[in-house]
């Protein structure tokens, strides 16, 4: 099930540099601890993947904190 962003967050949109607020911290769900650490595990992997691209100057690599369905984000 995927994270809601709180009131204060819904308009946050998905972010594109790692530096950019993602929003998991505050956002909800049914099962918010388990959807939590899936989020986060999938911005680890973004960021990851991100500084990886960067550093060879790859410009294929992730455009987006992707959507795997863990959060929804107000340009989705």
């Amino acid at each position: 099930m995927a994270l809601t962003l709180s009131a204060f967050q819904e308009t946050l949109d998905r972010p594109t540099l790692p530096w950019e607020a993602n929003g998991i911290a505050h956002a909800t769900s049914a099962d918010t601890k388990a959807d939590r650490a899936l989020a986060k595990l999938a911005w680890a992997n973004y960021v990851q993947d991100w500084k990886v691209a960067y550093i060879v100057d790859d410009s294929s690599g992730p455009v987006e904190f992707p959507d795997n369905g863990e959060i929804v984000y107000a340009n989705d």
